[in-house]
Order: structure tokens, then sequence, then C-alpha cells
């Protein structure tokens, strides 16, 4: 079990950014709750139309709930 989560934490999400190309890192939490990213090289601000993203925000709600079930839940294999 051990190898899974070490791959998870090591898994870097984000995107490129449209500008530079540099990588954008965030998470699934800041993408649910934040009104938009900021490239760190660049400084672009990426706004994040919540009305249009809500079929991909609810999406991500799922995954984040479901991540932390499986991590509440997972505890006693450690």
């Amino acid at each position: 079990m051990a190898k899974i989560e070490d791959n998870a934490r090591e898994q870097r999400v984000g995107l490129k950014c449209p500008q530079c190309g540099e990588f954008i890192q965030t998470s699934i939490f800041e993408l649910i709750t934040s009104s938009g990213l900021q490239c760190p090289a660049c400084h672009l601000r990426l706004a994040i139309d919540r009305m249009k993203s809500k079929p991909a925000i609810d999406a991500l709600k799922r995954v984040k709930l479901a991540q932390d079930n499986l991590e509440k839940n997972s505890h006693f294999n450690r």
C-alpha cells in the first residue's frame, strides 16, 4: 500500500502556463475553492469561471471526497 501512496504524493497536479510554458502547480482543493491561478514565472493570472466550470468543479469535488474517504479509511493499514 505504501507504494501507491508514495506515487500519489509524487504526482504533480497542474498545467502549463499558456503564456510562458512554466508549470503552474495546483491541487484539487485549490481548483475547487480558488477563483484563479497565477503563473509563478510570468505572473499571468488565469481566472476560473465558476459557472462555466461547474461540471468540472463538481467532478473534482467527488474526487476529493473519494480521496478523503480513502485516506480516512486506510489508516488501519499503517
